[in-house]
């Protein structure tokens, strides 16, 4: 999503999966053995997302968190590891039983659509108890990442049409 949007006043680029969770609609984290486990171990930046929220990152998911709030979190987590330092992120119903949204920003559209989908990956892989290395999707989004952003100077004159509000589009792909 590009632009302003519903979920977010200041954020106007934004990632929007529906995700099907299907049997794993109402099943918490805290109902999955090992789960805490496995995320901190695998994860352990994520504890800086739940901040804002009662407890900290372990307590929530010790107590049960929805896969989609998870799927969310890991969203941002495996940009910000690639070297994209975002935050913001949203979950809600899709209006149908079983099947939610998840938000969460980015700030180069392939390396987010690229995040959504190794999220949901990586939560399938915590759940079923399987290994996973994150290094060839951090290093996949680095690679991404350095193929499509802008150079520097083209980058200092959006930021600053950004700052006074003046609207921009990119004419060339990359």
């Amino acid at each position: 999503m590009r632009g302003p949007n519903y979920w977010s006043i200041d954020r106007h680029k934004l990632i929007v999966i529906v995700l099907e969770l299907q049997e794993m609609e109402d099943v918490l984290s805290s109902k999955i053995p090992e789960f805490e486990k496995r995320l901190k171990t695998m994860m352990p930046g994520l504890n800086e997302y739940f901040s804002g929220l009662s407890g900290d990152f372990p307590d929530l998911v010790q107590e049960g968190v929805h896969m989609d709030k998870i799927i969310e979190h890991i969203g941002l987590e495996i940009q910000t590891l690639a070297g994209m330092d975002v935050s913001f992120g949203r979950t809600q119903s899709y209006g149908e039983k079983g099947v939610r949204q998840v938000i969460f920003e980015y700030l180069e559209e392939e390396v987010g659509i690229y995040a959504a989908k190794a999220a949901v990956r990586i939560c399938e892989s915590l759940i079923s108890g399987e290994k996973y290395d994150l290094k060839p999707d951090i290093q996949e989004m680095r690679e991404i990442r350095e193929e499509v952003r802008l150079g520097p100077s083209t980058a200092s004159i959006i930021e600053e049409a950004v700052s006074r509000g003046i609207p921009w589009i990119r004419l060339n792909k990359y």
